[in-house]
Formats: C-alpha cells, structure tokens, sequence
C-alpha cells in the first residue's frame, strides 16, 4: 500500500528524471529497495537511507519527508540555497559580496567602481 511518503518519493524521482535504478545508484541501496519504499509502508527508514535519498534527489530531508519550509520561498530559492549550501568557504564569500554590491546604492555603486 502506498502511504503519503512512497507517493512523495516517487513525485520527486519522476521530478529529477531519475529511473528507480538510477536513484538507488545515487542513494547507495538498491533498486528492489527503491521500488518498496515508492510503493510499501516500509516501518523502520534509516535517517542514512533518508539523508541519502534526498542528497541523490537534491532535495532537503523536509521536502522528502513534507514537512513545509521554515520560511516561505520558490522552488528556485530552495535549489539556489541548496547549491550555496554545498559551497566553499571562499565561494560563499565571494557571493556574499557580490550581493553587497547588488544591495549598494547606485550612487555607491559608481563611486566605488571608478
């Protein structure tokens, strides 16, 4: 029986244009796993599998598991702050200037590029 969970997983498997095979890859289980987690109440879901799984769907453990967002934001917002979130120090403080400068007055802007 397909609980709220297996249709979730599956919407968003569809929705990364994975294959069953694909996803187990991705996640380190196997396809046979895949297909009773999408269609079977599985009881005891490891927080592994769970981590996995949604790192191979590029989607938070909230997305996977429905729980809403803390804050209100597009899907776009989500999948840019799951891209910085994978960042590197020094890249996230390259953007974090370069949105200082997007949020510097025009005036500012002109005076600090001469």
């Amino acid at each position: 029986m397909a609980t709220a969970f297996s249709l979730r997983l599956r919407r968003l498997r569809k929705n990364s244009s994975l294959t069953m095979d694909e996803l187990a890859r991705a996640a380190g289980i196997s396809k046979s796993y895949v297909w009773e987690l999408e269609n079977r109440e599985v009881p005891n879901l490891s927080a592994k599998v769970l981590v996995d799984l949604a790192k191979a769907l590029d989607v938070t453990l909230q997305d996977l598991l429905g729980e809403p967002p803390p804050v209100k934001a597009s899907p776009e917002d989500l999948r840019f702050f799951r891209k910085y979130i994978r960042m590197d120090r020094v890249d996230k403080d390259r953007l974090k200037k370069m949105i200082e400068l997007f949020e510097m007055p025009t005036s500012k802007r002109a005076k600090r590029g001469r």
